[in-house]
């Protein structure tokens, strides 16, 4: 099963490079990019700085493509990242930040379901399909404005079309990149009846009846059981994180089994990742506590 796994990784990712090189290849045999190549030294500083910069952009659509849809369907702003940019919710107040964690330089957009409505694994599955659809958009409003303007902005935006298209593919062709599943593959498991399906519903439902109230009291344990059992590390991780914090507050302590496990399947994730949950925990610890507070005064 690993094995055909494996293979058709490979196949996916030669497809990849064969659909990048193939329209990089085609881009270049067009009669108005040659007019776009930079001759100065002048030109090839502005061609080298900007390309920089239009990297970060293109982005950054990417991931405003999924943010959008988010908030177009009535999910709430969490976190929208790109480069050094951050912006992010933090005790009910948007914050805009130095970003420092490299993980995130890719960039990430962040937005979660406000209650549990039926319609939520709709919404979600279109904020998935925005992200590459935006980047497919936006590639070719770049190809057009690098024949419209010419030299020397022409060229930015040509390589800026080449970035994009380059974003579209390889985050729909491959099914995962690194730990993470592409734009595609988590579609696809969202809408296709079967185990990946009641994964992705479970993400969803334990986001949308957190969201209700900042509890876990009326998150279904069951939609948590269904994460810690999955033999995806990544997932199997996201569930033993949400069982520590169900733990937490339905049963007032963490158990010594739930502890260990999240410890030692800790050791098989990113030291960013895990502590950047590390962090969520301690502040819903701290949340739990205020809450607690209240209640005595």
């Amino acid at each position: 099963m690993k094995k055909e796994t494996n293979y058709k990784k490979y196949i996916e990712l030669l497809v990849m490079m064969i659909l990048i090189i193939g329209i990089m290849t085609y881009s270049m045999s067009l009669d108005f990019v040659d007019t776009l190549k930079p001759e100065s030294s002048t030109e090839k500083v502005f061609m080298i700085v900007g390309i920089v910069f239009m990297g970060f952009l293109v982005l950054g659509v990417h991931e405003l493509g999924h943010l959008l849809m988010g908030l177009w369907n009535g999910f709430a702003f969490q976190l929208y990242v790109v480069g050094p940019l951050g912006i992010k919710r933090e005790d009910e107040k948007i914050k805009v930040y130095f970003n420092k964690n490299l993980g995130y330089y890719g960039g990430v957009a962040a937005t979660s379901p406000v209650d549990d409505h039926k319609d939520n694994a709709k919404k979600f599955a279109q904020v998935l399909l925005a992200g590459p659809i935006s980047s497919f958009l936006f590639a070719i409003l770049c190809f057009g404005l690098a024949y419209f303007l010419g030299k020397p902005l022409g060229i930015l935006f040509y390589i800026g079309g080449l970035i994009s298209i380059a974003i579209c593919i390889a985050t729909t062709v491959p099914s995962s990149s690194g730990m993470f599943f592409s734009d595609r593959k988590r579609y696809q498991r969202l809408v296709n009846p079967g185990k990946d399906q009641d994964v992705e519903l479970a993400l969803i439902n334990i986001m949308g009846k957190f969201a209700k109230d900042s509890s876990y009291k009326n998150v279904p344990k069951n939609d948590i059981d269904i994460l810690v059992a999955d033999d995806i590390p990544f997932i199997k991780f996201i569930g033993l994180f949400n069982l520590i914090c169900y733990q937490l507050e339905v049963n007032g302590e963490i158990s010594e089994e739930a502890s260990l496990e999240y410890e030692n399947h800790s050791k098989k994730m990113s030291k960013q990742l895990v502590l950047g949950f590390n962090k969520e925990l301690d502040k819903f610890k701290e949340h739990l506590m205020e809450e607690e507070n209240k209640k005595l005064a």
